[in-house]
């Protein structure tokens, strides 16, 4: 045991090291690429205002494939102790009822919140980028969707789900092979160049195969086979308990060459799942060079595809993008546009330019939700620091 003087030190020492090193080796590579307007487009309008599309990664150029994984055990079925559902009563485990997990609302359930989770996940990444499928389980696997399936039957999907836990029994090892061969069943078309992800939700440990310890070790051997096939692993490891007992977690993970989050709120995840980064991007600005202006409300999704606002001058307007790699990495380019001011004096421009001002209100509270998302983040990151320093 270290003298308790070293350990904050010690401890500062982990996180750099943790923060730099993986991120220096997965950065510097950037791309990005502007969707639109299209390059020296006419822009008409009253107002100049127009909005900027695109898409940007590390590494190499691709699309990406993902499927979710989502724990259906019964301790997924307890209370998360936070509204999930937003009907202003938070859910309660109703007295006489401790081991059948009967709570006063289902909606405030772990459960729920992994499903508030992956809905959103599901609404926010670009179709025409990403590919989705969606593996649950308990006891056993089962694939609920394949890879492509359109995002009104993904969410149909999860729509449909009973309101009532799989059997008995935690199968890591059945969920990540079950995840690998969606994967290899996937349509060919373009799919030498996917990025391939899992995204595993669980607030428990592995106990199937019986016992504990070979499942945990299956569990380890099914990470490492889902390398072998060049898919990542993103798992977030849910409540108090795996974050006391998190072995499992980190050997998957560092099998795996992934990333893991311990969340021990466990109903946080509805706000980190819809902001995680499948490319390792840190953020987005736009600016109009031309008028000295910075964009607004701009948007980055998991997937890399972003948008934001730019304020325009008639006549040419010189548009820059820069992106910012988790690593340092830096990358710009320019895209030219022109725009023509046209008359704002009837109704329907008057109805045009409020919708997209209340448009872009919008926009800015939800960019104001991911910064402070990822400020948690960080803090759950440095609390997961601890408790690898600890082990």
């Amino acid at each position: 045991m270290l003298p308790a003087d070293l350990r904050p030190g010690l401890r500062l020492a982990a996180a750099l090291l943790c923060l730099v090193l993986p991120a220096a080796a997965a950065a510097e590579a950037l791309w990005a690429e502007v969707r639109a307007p299209r390059s020296h487009e006419l822009l008409r309008g009253p107002v100049g205002l127009t909005e900027v599309r695109g898409w940007a990664g590390t590494g190499v150029r691709g699309s990406h494939d993902v499927v979710l994984v989502i724990d259906r055990t019964a301790s997924t079925f307890d209370v998360s102790g936070v509204d999930v559902d937003g009907d202003g009563q938070v859910g309660r485990r109703l007295a006489g009822f401790k081991q059948l997990r009967v709570v006063s609302d289902p909606g405030d359930t772990i459960q729920a919140a992994q499903l508030l989770a992956a809905r959103r996940l599901i609404e926010k990444l670009d179709s025409s980028t990403t590919r989705m499928g969606i593996v649950t389980f308990s006891q056993t696997e089962q694939v609920l969707a394949r890879i492509g399936t359109p995002r009104r039957s993904l969410l149909a999907a999860l729509d449909g789900l009973p309101a009532r836990p799989g059997p008995g029994g935690t199968y890591f090892y059945g969920a990540l092979i079950a995840s690998i061969k969606v994967f290899e069943q996937a349509p060919r078309d373009g799919a030498a160049g996917r990025h391939r992800s899992i995204i595993f939700l669980s607030d428990g440990l592995p106990n199937r195969p019986d016992p504990p310890a070979a499942a945990a070790k299956a569990a380890v051997r099914a990470s490492q086979h889902a390398r072998n096939a060049d898919i990542r692993i993103y798992a977030f490891a849910l409540g108090p308990e795996v974050a006391s007992r998190p072995e499992v977690f980190l050997d998957m993970t560092r099998a795996n060459g992934g990333e893991l989050l311990f969340v021990e709120q466990p109903a946080e995840i509805v706000d980190f799942v819809p902001h995680m980064s499948l490319t390792r991007l840190e953020r987005v600005e736009l600016e109009n060079l031309t008028a000295s202006k910075p964009g607004r409300a701009v948007r980055l999704f998991p997937d890399g595809t972003f948008d934001g606002y730019v304020q325009l001058v008639p006549g040419e307007n010189r548009l820059r993008v820069t992106v910012y790699g988790e690593g340092g990495g830096v990358r710009s380019l320019e895209h030219v546009v022109r725009f023509e001011q046209t008359a704002a004096d009837n109704a329907e421009a008057r109805r045009r330019l409020e919708a997209l001002l209340a448009e872009i209100r919008l926009r800015t509270l939800e960019t104001q939700l991911a910064e402070e998302v990822k400020v948690r983040r960080k803090r759950a990151l440095a609390r997961q620091l601890e408790i690898k320093v600890e082990r």
